[in-house]
């Protein structure tokens, strides 16, 4: 049986978050997490920065969730023994070190503002473009810049407020907002899979006055292009990590969390596939390559797409209910990012005030900074340009699961590490090495076909962006070593005790 390792003594009176959460959130926030511009934008733009993928985009998007099986299986083994509201960091730092715990998931943390000002920018967007069928001056004005910042501020602290709300009704929300991509991947499913290439073409040519012609040769299928458009696609499935962040908010977590990240994965993984194989049905790649090409990018994601070919208000139903999407997507950031501060805050990481809790139980000086954080990101989406791309949020994504599988590694070889309570716990269980090597021989060469991206400037580089923040991240924790020392602490002792949540 599965031990799940708690702290000694600890009793409801330590609790500072509320444990009312059960599977269905869990599954819930994983795939609100997931589901979201990945499938929608992601999945379709990778044509323009990896062209020679051609057709295998439905297939890449399923492979690289099957590679993201011994991932899931990682988060699995871990949620069983130390559910806890840090997660990834809680288990990086028991397994490898608080200094390798907090600079590797401080990478994925940091970038987390960065992702969501985006967000925030592209929801003003899929807003104003669904917003136009119906009123096309208020959709206009919706993309402007005033527009997008208007929209993007509203998106970010209604998102706040759902999350300061409380955790009960953070789970409401994403569980509603779980069924509504259901119905709206059913959709698009229906409607791909019930259109021929022939009658897009044509629709999409008169729609975008765009010649979209097939290519008189098929060109070959790169297979650098098709790995590297797995490793973007590493984002589209990120969200996963949204699930274990819940660790603390879960009633009977070493039983309850397990369960939701598995649900979580596969309905992620069926509803991605499902999607892009409908996509790609109707529009055949050169198409939407054609329209990429042409500037017709708007056209060039899920909705665009369908819109191309459904009647009017079918796509500006799917227009808006996207939209919506797009922005929920923004939730469970917030409220992982606010948990991982939470947890910084436990060991000292980060100031005590990230450990405190408001009234309704909820970490909120995270929220508040993840907020503001988020806010600055969105001015510069609108009125600079964004500069954290897709890709360096990848590889903080793969560099986390490397590190989960190194540290199952160095429990079992490190003497001092063999030697922690929860060690046993987690190794064994069933393929808890195997799953570790196998990672490691996926992670790798996932993380080097996607460390630089063909024709992008220095500063858009991935390991460029990912070395400011680490270089930051450096910085807290020389602090935090300062602090610990002056109270009599250290992190050699910090990675011997779990928090209490």
């Amino acid at each position: 049986m599965t031990h799940s390792y708690t702290m000694a003594g600890a009793t409801a009176h330590d609790y500072r978050l509320a444990k009312v959460l059960g599977v269905l959130a869990v599954t819930a926030s994983a795939v609100a997490a997931e589901y979201g511009a990945g499938i929608n934008f992601v999945s379709t733009q990778s044509l323009s920065v990896y062209p020679g993928v051609h057709g295998l985009v439905p297939l890449a998007m399923f492979v690289t969730g099957i590679l993201m099986l011994p991932k899931t299986y990682l988060y699995v083994m871990f949620s069983r023994v130390m559910p806890r509201a840090g997660s990834k960091y809680v288990w990086i730092a028991r397994s490898l070190g608080v200094p390798a715990g907090f600079l590797i998931t401080f990478v994925w943390w940091a970038t987390g503002p960065a992702g969501a000002g985006v967000l925030a920018f592209a929801f003003g967007s899929f807003l104003g473009q669904a917003v136009i069928t119906f009123s096309p001056g208020l959709g206009a004005a919706m993309l402007t810049p005033i527009g997008h910042l208007v929209c993007g501020l509203a998106a970010i602290w209604i998102t706040y407020g759902v999350n300061a709300a409380g955790v009960h009704r953070y789970g409401l929300f994403v569980t509603v907002l779980m069924f509504v991509i259901v119905a709206v991947a059913l959709v698009i499913c229906a409607i791909g899979f019930s259109t021929s290439q022939a009658d897009f073409v044509a629709a999409a040519s008169a729609v975008a006055k765009v010649p979209l012609p097939a290519p008189v040769v098929a060109p070959p299928d790169s297979v650098l292009d098709f790995v590297s458009v797995c490793s973007l696609f590493v984002f589209a499935y990120a969200g996963l990590g949204s699930g274990p962040a819940l660790g603390g908010e879960v009633d009977n977590p070493h039983r309850k969390l397990p369960l939701g990240i598995i649900y979580g994965f596969i309905v992620a993984l069926v509803l991605f596939t499902a999607v892009a194989a409908a996509l790609f049905h109707a529009a055949p790649w050169w198409a939407i390559s054609g329209l990429i090409k042409a500037g017709k990018s708007a056209y060039a994601t899920a909705p665009g797409l369908v819109g191309l070919v459904a009647p009017g208000w079918v796509s500006g139903l799917l227009n808006l209910a996207v939209a919506l999407i797009v922005g929920k997507t923004l939730a469970p950031g917030f409220m992982v990012a606010s948990r991982f501060a939470f947890a910084y805050g436990q060991d000292r990481m980060l100031p005590a005030v990230f450990a405190e809790t408001s009234k309704r139980k909820v970490p909120l000086a995270g929220l508040v900074l993840h907020a503001v954080l988020s806010t600055a990101f969105l001015v510069q989406a609108v009125y600079v340009g964004w500069a954290m791309g897709v890709a360096v949020r990848s590889i903080a994504v793969l560099l986390v699961w490397l590190a989960l599988a190194i540290g199952v590694l160095n429990l079992k070889l490190h003497p001092r590490w063999r030697e922690a309570e929860w060690a046993a716990p987690i190794l064994n269980q069933p393929l808890a090495t195997f799953t570790a090597a196998v990672s490691i021989i996926i992670a790798v060469p996932l993380i080097a076909s996607i460390a630089i991206v063909p024709h992008t400037a220095l500063i858009f580089q991935p390991l460029f962006q990912g070395a400011v923040v680490l270089l930051i991240g450096l910085v807290c924790l020389g602090l935090a070593g300062g602090y610990a020392k002056a109270r009599g602490d250290s992190f050699g002792a910090i990675a011997m005790r779990v928090p209490v949540e």
